[in-house]
């Protein structure tokens, strides 16, 4: 797998860069057929076998790369695919923030498959982890508390990211009560999650409901970066679809490749730039196996 890693890049790279061309056009399922028509010729042209296992099109009733799907030059698929062409289809089409062109990869049956869409989600970053271990179904002060105590800072200086959706107000309101700092997006809560893991993110945890795919993409990107993801299967409107409480390992198990690249600017790279010299993309690509994490900054030239 570890030689897979530049192939993923290539991949996110190809998709990103078919959707920059959508950026600010105000057409979110042409940016999504580019992207994910873009991946699907690059993932069919490199010698390997992978199996699409969770993707975004059939939730977003947009052309995706389906559960199930095949792809690669080989015959036997040893490989498990989640994906998402474009992670921030709203942020695309207004020329907004933080879209990116996203894939994680795993062995064989190691990324969970599920029919359901959405999931609630914890997610906090290595300082928060080595030092405690939280719930998702602890008391929302108990868990602001512990990650205070952890990253040694009053409840008044953590920034708790969550999505911006009505089924959040009574959470915002708790979150409200205990002063502490929020910060509410439209979309993009893998790269919410992965920017607890980074230090000057500004971002010190993640809480709320959010897409199925975009968990299971993210505890990739988590399990490489030594931070916590934890989730539980739910309605749209937070009701439990079942008391399992899912850990990073049980929605990415073993060996992972993680590879993001940016299409509009964000917390974690830049997005796709036209220069003179060429198409510049910006990604970061992750392999739990080493332990590496790298930042790809490419020029594709005229």
């Amino acid at each position: 797998m570890k030689n897979l890693y530049l192939d993923m890049v290539r991949v996110t790279e190809a998709g990103a860069i078919a959707a920059a061309t959508y950026v600010g056009r105000g057409d979110k399922i042409a940016a999504d057929t580019a992207a994910t028509e873009a991946i699907r010729h690059r993932l069919n042209n490199i010698h390997f076998a992978g199996k699409i296992v969770i993707g975004e099109g059939i939730k977003d009733e947009a052309p995706g790369l389906f559960a199930g799907e095949k792809v690669g030059l080989l015959v036997q698929y040893p490989y498990d695919i989640a994906v998402d062409p474009i992670e921030g289809t709203t942020p695309t089409s207004k020329g907004g923030y933080e879209a990116m062109s996203v894939i994680a990869l795993a062995g064989e049956n190691c990324l969970l498959y599920t029919d359901e869409f959405y999931m609630k989600k914890i997610a906090y970053g290595p300082k928060v982890a080595h030092k405690v271990k939280i719930n998702l179904t602890d008391d929302c002060g108990q868990i602001l508390k512990a990650v205070a105590a952890a990253l040694e800072k009053p409840i008044s200086q953590l920034s708790v990211c969550l999505l911006d959706r009505p089924r959040h107000q009574s959470l915002i309101n708790t979150l409200r009560c205990f002063k502490c700092r929020i910060k509410l997006i439209q979309d993009c809560d893998v790269t919410a999650c992965v920017a607890t893991c980074m230090p000057d993110s500004g971002v010190d945890l993640y809480l709320g409901i959010g897409g199925s795919p975009e968990g299971v993409i993210s505890a990739a990107a988590m399990k490489c970066l030594g931070g916590v993801i934890q989730a539980q299967l739910v309605k749209k409107d937070g009701t439990p679809i079942s008391d399992r409480l899912y850990e990073v390992e049980d929605l990415a198990k073993g060996d992972v490749i993680f590879s993001a690249t940016g299409i509009t600017d964000g917390k974690l790279f830049k997005g796709v730039r036209y220069t003179s010299s060429g198409i510049v993309t910006n990604s970061l690509t992750m392999n739990s196996a080493s332990g590496t994490v790298r930042n790809i900054e490419t020029i594709h030239g005229n």
